[in-house]
């Protein structure tokens, strides 16, 4: 059994696979098994991760188009190490990651390991070290408590937890796998629903009972402002309810969502509603006039949207809080249309200046 299975799922990534790959190659730690899952790419991704099969290490698969989340669950499937990690295609990681990591999970005896990572600006080239608010290493039932908590929802007001970014992601975890397959996780669809990862870290959090969080910045992971803020997702307001529904049946399901109703309330209003408003203006939305409008009115008419706008959590939040919350009760989508207009322009003229 190899120490570590580290699964990439490869999708249209020839520009970028032999660095991650090769990251991956050069770990301290040698003892380990290499899962690229080759998800229906149409350049010459399959191509390049077959030159690495020559090491005893890798594995190249090739499956029908799933998306991501169907593609971490071809590789946990093949998977036979003792600890699963998931490693994105377009990403790289310091040689000394998996030693590391492993090395916490022994001592600690961790179900999940979560670590931070380095933001790799791909615009400017410029670097920013992501780390959690707190002190390393943390182990125990109060930071596992604050964790679950930022994954459901934010906090009512302005405080450290807010700056904090990609923390449901499946990448910032390692897990050992016996534990991630009693617990029966897997990731769900991605053309279902928008952060198939998010609910499986709510689950993880909620599930584990020892879970160690360490203070090394690892990971590197590719950050495209312009691509991120341009881009488009067809029906991205039903696809975060989605989410919101899922966690929201498995908070229930723990017992649970009584007390993280009003948090996971506050979700459905601040990243899913606003980000679906800001999709909506994305240039890659060509769309006449009335049929922007038609959707800034549809997510406004979403009775789940109404039902978490009339929760008093973000009254004493930040100013944009307490905006986006006013303009949602008001229900009225010319306004909504007009202040999200301008919201995206701006937007778009502060990304092309970084």
């Amino acid at each position: 059994m190899p120490k570590v299975s580290v699964i990439v799922p490869v999708y249209n990534v020839e520009k970028y696979l032999a660095q991650c790959v090769e990251s991956i190659l050069a770990q301290t730690l040698d003892d380990i098994e290499i899962l690229l899952i080759n998800d229906a790419s149409t350049d010459r991704s399959l191509e390049i991760a077959r030159t690495y099969e020559k090491d005893p290490r890798v594995k190249v698969y090739d499956k029908p188009h799933g998306g991501l989340g169907d593609t971490r669950n071809y590789g946990v499937a093949r998977a036979s190490g003792k600890y699963l990690i998931f490693i994105d295609s377009d990403d790289w990681i310091d040689s000394g990651m998996l030693t590391n990591l492993c090395a916490c999970a022994e001592e600690y005896h961790s179900d999940l390991v979560v670590f931070n990572y380095v933001r790799e600006n791909t615009n400017n080239g410029e670097q920013r070290v992501c780390r959690l608010p707190i002190n390393y290493p943390d182990f125990g039932l109060e930071i596992q408590e604050t964790v679950l908590r930022q994954l459901i929802g934010p906090d009512p007001a302005d405080t450290d937890w807010r700056k904090v970014e990609m923390l449901g992601c499946a990448w910032r975890r390692m897990y050992r796998r016996e534990w991630f397959l009693q617990n029966q996780l897997s990731y769900y669809n991605e053309q279902e629903i928008m952060l198939e990862d998010l609910p499986v870290s709510i689950k993880a959090h909620a599930l584990a009972k020892r879970v160690l969080f360490v203070g090394g910045a690892f990971y590197h992971y590719r950050y495209n402002p312009q691509s991120l803020s341009i881009r488009y997702r067809p029906h991205r307001m039903e696809m975060m309810v989605e989410c919101y529904q899922i966690v929201k049946e498995f908070l229930e399901s723990r017992n649970l969502y009584e007390k993280y109703a009003e948090r996971h309330q506050a979700w459905l209003l601040r990243s899913a509603a606003h980000s679906s408003f800001v999709n909506c203006f994305s240039p890659q939305n060509k769309v006449r006039f009335s049929e922007r409008y038609r959707e800034v009115r549809g997510i406004l008419r979403n009775p789940l949207l109404r039902q978490a706008a009339k929760s008093h959590y973000l009254e004493s939040g930040t100013r944009a809080d307490r905006l986006i919350l006013r303009l949602i009760r008001m229900g009225n989508p010319f306004f909504v249309y007009v202040f999200y207009r301008l919201y995206s322009y701006t937007l778009s003229i502060n990304v092309r200046k970084k």
